[in-house]
């Protein structure tokens, strides 16, 4: 409980909309490349409120992914985003040894965790309906269980259940860290 303490700055971010993926052992012109930036695209540093404002104005155009490395961890960062959402792209980016973890937030409160780990999707769930009797028939993991994930705090359990897994404490202040920004094709 003490991690999702750190986190609840994250349960009164109402317009918070974003993926958050931490993907380990892959280098990031590949990630770059799973994700759809094409080979020639050169970043802008941007704090995640100017490419989440650049993200809502060109919705229909493209997405933008912002790259931060910490340790082993590479972090993706999808400012009203979701890419790192799909199932496919999880296996692909945990291939052929590693890990990836994201936590999906939508505009409208749609939440999701997606891992594979060496290939394999290991979770996919939406944190909102664990322990309800009909489920959301989704993948869950062995480490997932109801009292992880009390509904009033569902964003900063989601992060601190996404710490547990990868060991990566994400720290509110990266979103005011300018970080290399990727234009990807939607």
């Amino acid at each position: 409980m003490r991690a999702v303490n750190r986190y609840t700055w994250a349960d009164t971010a109402f317009d918070l909309a974003w993926t958050l993926a931490v993907i380990t052992d892959r280098p990031e012109r590949d990630v770059l490349a799973a994700y759809g930036v094409r080979d020639d695209e050169q970043p802008v540093d941007m704090v995640f409120q100017a490419a989440l404002d650049e993200r809502n104005e060109h919705f229909d155009d493209y997405g933008l992914v912002q790259l931060a490395r910490r340790g082993g961890h590479l972090l993706v960062i999808e400012p009203n985003g979701w890419v790192g959402n799909g199932p496919e792209l999880a296996r692909a980016l945990s291939q052929p040894r590693g890990l990836f973890v994201s936590v999906y937030w939508s505009a409208n409160g749609d939440l999701q965790i997606v891992q594979a780990r060496d290939g394999q999707l290991t979770a996919r769930f939406d944190p909102t309906f664990i322990g309800q009797p009909a489920g959301a028939g989704d993948m869950l993991p062995g480490w997932c269980e109801p009292e992880d994930f009390p509904l009033d705090h569902l964003k900063s359990a989601s992060l601190a259940v996404a710490e547990r897994v990868t060991g990566v404490a994400f720290e509110e202040s990266w979103l005011t860290e300018p970080l290399p920004t990727y234009r990807l094709l939607t």
